[in-house]
């Protein structure tokens, strides 16, 4: 199977990982890659050259290369740099990388010598993994993440405004965990903020409360289940996070106006 089905079918995939010491002068390109190609250089330094620009860089700095674009790049002659890299490609790439410093720029850089050596750690930790791949093959791509979280974009607060922020993560957790037996405190400690300032988040989102906005999200994915599926109300109700059915009928007859018995029977005749 070649890298592009591998890219179509997977939503982030981990292709190769390999590193070089480079002689003095040592250069490649230019050139194009068919998918993402990250740089983590470990020692010495180089030059990257991209779209007319070129990058002095050194230890602890990275260079992400973009699928079929025409790049160049060659260690120092003096202190030629070691690197480390990761090929890697999918569906989800462009979302992932959005929340990195690669959303707007190639490269990654950081004055803090703690965050340059979290770096190569992370990127020593991808190397191994990818060596014993065979035995633990989620491992890598679990690693690729550490270190692309490493490289998070500094201004990712700025582009979006605190509260809104937080009440995106809020339904995201919401979302993803409405079948457990949830409770606001888990969602406002999830989210790092303290039960009262949620509660005002949702008020000034969505004019509803978290406890509100849960139990609709709940009655939705349950009108979804009963108008689609031959699953029983009981069924229906704990995989919807009601504790029995009968609290979760009682609940849909006062938000939706029917028994989700009766609403099915309705919605199966209007079917038909």
């Amino acid at each position: 199977m070649n890298s592009k089905k591998i890219s179509e079918q997977s939503a982030l995939a981990v292709y190769f990982c390999d590193m070089e010491h480079c002689e003095p002068g040592h250069a490649f390109g230019p050139a194009v890659r068919p998918h993402y190609l990250l740089h983590v250089i470990l020692d010495g330094k180089g030059i990257y050259q991209k779209d007319g620009k070129t990058y002095h860089l050194e230890k602890g700095s990275s260079f992400l290369i973009p699928p079929m674009e025409s790049t160049f790049y060659r260690a120092d002659t003096e202190e030629p740099w070691s690197y480390a890299w990761v090929g890697f490609d999918g569906k989800s790439c462009k979302e992932v990388l959005e929340q990195t410093v690669f959303a707007d720029s190639c490269i990654f850089t950081s004055d803090s010598e703690e965050e340059q050596e979290q770096v190569i750690h992370c990127m020593e930790d991808l190397l191994e993994s990818f060596r014993t791949s065979w035995k633990t093959p989620l491992n890598p791509l679990g690693n690729l993440f550490l270190l692309l979280s490493c490289m998070s974009h500094p201004h990712a607060i700025a582009k979006e405004d605190y509260s809104a922020q937080y009440y995106r993560k809020a339904k995201e957790y919401i979302e993803n965990n409405y079948t457990y037996p949830i409770r606001i405190s888990d969602i406002a400690r999830f989210v790092g903020i303290d039960r009262t300032y949620l509660y005002k988040i949702f008020m000034e989102q969505s004019s509803l409360s978290p406890k509100q906005y849960l139990l609709q999200h709940r009655l939705r994915i349950a009108t979804q289940m009963l108008c689609n599926s031959s699953y029983t109300i009981t069924e229906i109700a704990f995989s919807c996070g009601f504790k029995d059915a009968p609290a979760f009928s009682n609940y849909f007859k006062k938000y939706v106006g029917y028994t989700p018995r009766a609403f099915r029977q309705h919605f199966q005749k209007e079917k038909n």
